[in-house]
């Protein structure tokens, strides 16, 4: 098999597991909630401008503080950030098993010191993938449960016109990528096409295809494109009620990020296609319903 479609695949069973630890997390959540938040369909539109201006915001730190060489600081605040979602994804997690209360402390606890330190002093691909993965599926559910459905539907519009925006108008989004495999921000899921790839050869202005030692060597995709298509995923199930709401949206990334990988080969905004994908999907199992 193409080592371009082995790693197109791996990135597809990435977003899949992010989508089924963000049900998981998002079930638990409302298990434990007791105004059930995801029954009101629009309970988060004050959230999504929260969301929008946190962005702009964040995306303005990154840039100033980048060209002003304070590169290491930004790598702690990230590393520390995704350190408190592991956390409390842990804490979830955890709280499924059938152990006493020190175990549950000392695992979750130690699980999130555990990837403090990975991800300041061990970060490798296979790392920063796996933490990625549970802070996308954290954030995924978080915002799933607390958004409410239509919210979720607003979310992604604005953010795949976010996107676009950033990459191929003011490119702001290509100068945060740049400042983040320069310094190691764990930012992006980074699926190598060999078994010899190291993060030294990541460099986001090579195409994704073309001429050995010319390309990449490596998908790149930002943690927000896996972690935002599937606020849709868990918000679908958490309104439908049935695997359909979850499978179709879920079914509908999965097409869409393959359509991306095919159409797409140099830097370029993923949410425009994978946030149309699980729309069409959670539209598709709205018609299926009625």
């Amino acid at each position: 098999m193409d080592r371009r479609i082995i790693s197109e695949t791996g990135s597809a069973i990435l977003f899949i597991i992010a989508s089924l630890i963000g049900l998981v997390l998002a079930m638990e959540l409302e298990s434990i909630s007791p105004t059930n938040p995801s029954q009101n369909t629009t309970a988060g539109i004050g959230y999504v401008l929260y969301f929008i201006v946190a962005v702009l915001v964040v995306s303005a730190a990154i840039i100033f503080i980048s060209r002003k060489k304070k590169t290491g600081f930004l790598r702690i605040f990230f590393v520390l950030a995704m350190t408190l979602v592991i956390f409390v994804v842990a804490s979830l997690l955890y709280a499924l098993l059938p152990i006493s209360e020190i175990t549950y402390y000392i695992l979750t606890f130690g699980t999130s010191m555990l990837f403090l330190y990975l991800l300041l002093f061990r970060q490798s691909w296979i790392i920063l993938n796996i933490a990625g993965v549970l802070t996308s599926a954290g954030l995924a559910s978080i915002w799933g449960v607390d958004l409410g459905v239509y919210s979720a539907v607003i979310l992604l519009i604005v953010f795949a016109i976010y996107d676009y925006i950033a990459v191929y108008k003011t490119k702001h989004m290509i100068d945060i990528a740049r400042a983040s495999t320069s310094s190691n921000m764990p930012m992006f899921f980074v699926i190598p096409e060999s078994r010899g790839f190291s993060m030294k050869d990541v460099d986001i202005d090579k195409p994704s295809e073309g001429e050995e030692g010319e390309r990449r060597g490596a998908i790149m995709l930002g943690f927000g494109d896996i972690a935002i298509p599937n606020v849709m995923v868990i918000s679908s199930y958490l309104y439908g009620g049935t695997t359909l709401f979850f499978l179709l949206p879920l079914l509908g990334g999965i097409i869409a990020m393959f359509a991306l990988f095919s159409f797409i080969k140099r830097p370029a905004p993923g949410l425009p296609f994978l946030n149309t994908g699980v729309l069409i999907g959670f539209g598709i199992a709205l018609l299926l319903r009625l």
